[in-house]
């Protein structure tokens, strides 16, 4: 098979992927503040697995095609001292492309299934901050009233 674009080994992108991941002491919701600012992370880290994801993707997709050039255009066999070899049928050739298609892009469907469990973890978790952090500081009484001039005057 021919090199159309240069395809990463899935393990490089499990490892920028476990480099992606959040530990529950960055997530800081003490506050209002932190609790916007970590939903500002949080709104960041799913736009850089998405393109993580995407990236996967495009390899899977050249993988495909690489297949698919395989399995159009008929090479030449280089035959041996002997005279020819088992000829195999055009099924039985489809058939040994597709289970080696299935074995090359098998890793990098596990990585999208492990990307999309992230990402549903992270609006997971985006959700409960707007919905249960954020509101209920919004719900919290408001210690400081406003002074007015008869109260400066006493």
């Amino acid at each position: 098979m021919e090199n159309h674009e240069e395809i990463l080994d899935p393990g490089v992108y499990y490892e920028q992927l476990q480099g992606m991941y959040i530990e529950e002491s960055d997530l800081n919701l003490s506050t209002d503040f932190e609790a916007r600012t970590t939903l500002v992370k949080l709104n960041r880290l799913q736009s850089d697995v998405s393109k993580l994801k995407h990236n996967v993707s495009q390899d899977m997709r050249t993988i495909r095609n690489m297949f698919l050039d395989d399995s159009i255009i008929e090479k030449p066999k280089v035959l041996g001292i002997f005279g020819k070899g088992k000829e195999l049928s055009t099924a039985e050739k489809r058939k040994k492309l597709e289970k080696e298609r299935e074995n090359n892009l098998s890793p990098y469907k596990e990585v999208i299934d492990m990307i999309d469990d992230y990402i549903l973890q992270i609006e997971d978790l985006k959700k409960y901050i707007e919905d249960e952090v954020l509101e209920t500081y919004s719900r919290i009484p408001k210690t400081i009233r406003k002074i007015s001039k008869a109260d400066l005057n006493k």
